[in-house]
């Protein structure tokens, strides 16, 4: 081995059967120890390596937290370099499930979902930038980075209510001590009424401070930020040589677009957390819903012939009438096997117009409301007995489509 690579350097191991021996073991690889029954495995990856990393790590800690954890004893190793603080998952004869894996059996699981809250990377659903929780501080860093030497105008939000005029908004901002307002692109200064713009957008962005971003405003900088961001509830906008906005917020949220996600959690990663789970099917990977198949079970049937077995009963009759008008418009042939026809006359008997509206809607307005959409329209009527029972028959689990 190279010596420029990095590596745990032992020398002189004499755990238990070990007969002084000396190993370099790279890091960031992964490296098997193997050898017959009796040949010191165990006594060189966990009562040497493990118990001195363990012990390293723990003696990291002040005295009052060392008592609550686990102690091992100094291992019999002349000197090991290089070792960083170690988790040893030994073997183990733990019940096992059909739904058991390698993670769940070691117990890996429950470090990984304590590791992914802290290196996981958000990013915004609308527009795919990443979202990282900012403070006054890395506000400022970036702002020197991405615009460094412009001048930019430190901004913060105070929505404006419905029908406010501008002369009286701009008398409550001049109370307040405020001079100027950005809108539609234009300064605008509060003692001065008479310039006011006629109408108030939703949100007037006030003027804190106005900045060079050089490294020497930095104070005057930082105290505009944080200033903005405590009257702005977390938000603030930096205007660019009074042209571009550069939005910033702190916590979990994309100042661009205004959206809140859920911070990373533990529970995120946890398939036996409802956090975590999928919503639709809550990670059971099913859900419980009309079966298409059973309401259509032989496809070499017609329309015609009644391939939809619900619409053949007595109280179907007049959604087979419906089908039958509505394939007419269509020009859907109702003699040819269900199977045969083409997707787009298949999927509209199934789905009909549904995109378009409601299914009672469709069926007041004389258009096809689909299979589907005759299935929706009984789910409202389930609280009478006899329509459970109906939706009874054509239930089942289906593979959560989420």
């Amino acid at each position: 081995m190279s010596h420029s690579e990095p590596c745990i350097q032992i020398r002189g191991a004499r755990q238990n059967n070990l007969r002084g021996i000396d190993v370099d073991i790279p890091l960031g690889k992964l490296t098997v120890i193997s050898g017959p029954s009796g040949s010191g495995k165990s006594s060189l990856a966990f009562d040497t390596l493990y118990a001195e990393g363990q012990r390293r790590y723990v003696e990291t800690f002040s005295p009052y937290t060392r008592q609550f954890l686990e102690r091992m004893d100094k291992p019999r190793v002349e000197e090991i370099r290089g070792i960083p603080p170690a988790i040893a998952i030994e073997q183990s004869n733990s019940v096992k499930t059909t739904r058991s894996t390698v993670g769940t059996i070691t117990e890996i699981n429950d470090y990984l979902k304590l590791l992914f809250p802290r290196i996981a990377r958000a990013y915004c659903p609308s527009c795919e930038r990443e979202i990282r929780p900012e403070t006054a501080q890395s506000i400022v860093t970036r702002a020197l980075v991405e615009a460094a030497g412009e001048t930019a105008l430190v901004t913060f939000g105070i929505p404006a209510p419905a029908g406010t005029k501008p002369a009286d908004f701009f008398a409550f901002l001049q109370q307040q001590g405020y001079l100027r307002v950005w809108i539609d692109g234009s300064v605008f200064r509060t003692d001065e009424p008479q310039r006011s713009p006629k109408r108030l957008p939703a949100v007037v962005r006030v003027i804190q401070d106005r900045v060079t971003l050089v490294e020497e405003s930095r104070p005057r900088l930082s105290e505009a930020v944080e200033q903005a961001l405590r009257f702005g509830r977390g938000k603030l906008a930096l205007i660019l040589d009074e042209r571009e906005a550069l939005p910033f917020s702190v916590g979990w949220h994309c100042a661009h677009c205004d959206v809140e996600i859920i911070p990373p959690s533990p529970g995120l990663f946890s398939f036996n957390s409802p956090v975590g789970a999928c919503p639709t099917c809550r990670g059971f990977g099913r859900v419980i819903g009309i079966d298409l198949e059973r309401a259509i079970p032989d496809r070499t049937l017609s329309i015609a012939e009644g391939v939809v077995k619900p619409f053949q009963t007595e109280n179907g009759q007049e959604c087979q009438r419906d089908l039958l008008r509505a394939c007419a418009q269509r020009e859907v042939d109702i003699h040819t096997p269900f199977a045969e026809l083409p997707k787009a006359d298949r999927d509209f008997v199934l789905y009909g117009d549904s995109a378009t509206g409601n299914p009672e809607e469709l069926w007041k307005e004389g258009r096809w409301y689909g299979v589907r959409g005759f299935f929706a329209w009984l789910e409202t009527k389930s609280y009478k007995m006899h329509v459970r029972v109906l939706l009874s028959r054509y239930r089942n689990y289906t593979l959560c489509p989420d």
